[in-house]
């Protein structure tokens, strides 16, 4: 996963040279399951995020599906790639400039990197959540519990709290939303 998200960055970058982007998520961590969808990051400064929506459309990317995907101020672009023809789902998020939530996803990603036990630990919730045959049987709750485990361990390691969340409790109220379905997008893009 980490050849397809080095791939999508580049092309990502190619398009919007003024951005820096990370790959996040579980597959950034070696060793961490997850669903296999490759979540990047950035952030921008906010009136710079609507040309950046703009751009990611042109590459292929869509707008994030389900009945409340996150606003447009703090756009969740989805897409996919294919490679060594496997399809590869992308989330590509744009965070607003001074909020810090790229930063908060960083520091935890590289705290998984760095701490088998931390990784192992969140592997074993994420797995206690699905049950038996590795599938969400609802993706909201999963969601939720697993966002629980995740603030927790920010206050643990003594992350902030994101400003915005989708799942789980923070000190900003948010509110919740499922995960949303797999699918298809114009482009398949990048």
């Amino acid at each position: 996963m980490t050849a397809v998200a080095a791939r999508v960055i580049a092309i990502i970058e190619a398009a919007r040279p003024d951005l820096r982007v990370e790959h996040i998520g579980s597959t950034a961590v070696p060793g961490l399951p997850g669903k296999g969808i490759v979540d990047l990051g950035t952030e921008a400064d906010p009136a710079e995020i609507p040309a950046i929506t703009e751009a990611m459309y042109a590459l292929g990317f869509g707008p994030q599906p389900g009945p409340e995907p996150w606003p447009d101020t703090r756009p969740m672009h989805v897409g996919s790639l294919m490679d060594g023809g496997v399809e590869y789902r992308i989330h590509f998020h744009v965070h607003p400039r001074g909020v810090g939530d790229l930063a908060k996803d960083l520091r935890f990603r590289d705290a998984l990197r760095a701490d088998p036990s931390l990784r192992d630990g969140y592997a074993r919730a994420k797995t206690s959540i699905v049950g038996p045959g590795g599938i969400a049987e609802d993706a909201l709750k999963y969601q939720a519990e697993k966002g629980d485990w995740i603030l927790e361990e920010f206050d643990r390691l003594g992350i902030p709290r994101p400003a915005n969340t989708q799942f789980g409790v923070t000190d900003t109220v948010t509110p919740a939303r499922p995960e949303p379905a797999p699918t298809e997008h114009a482009g398949g893009a990048p």
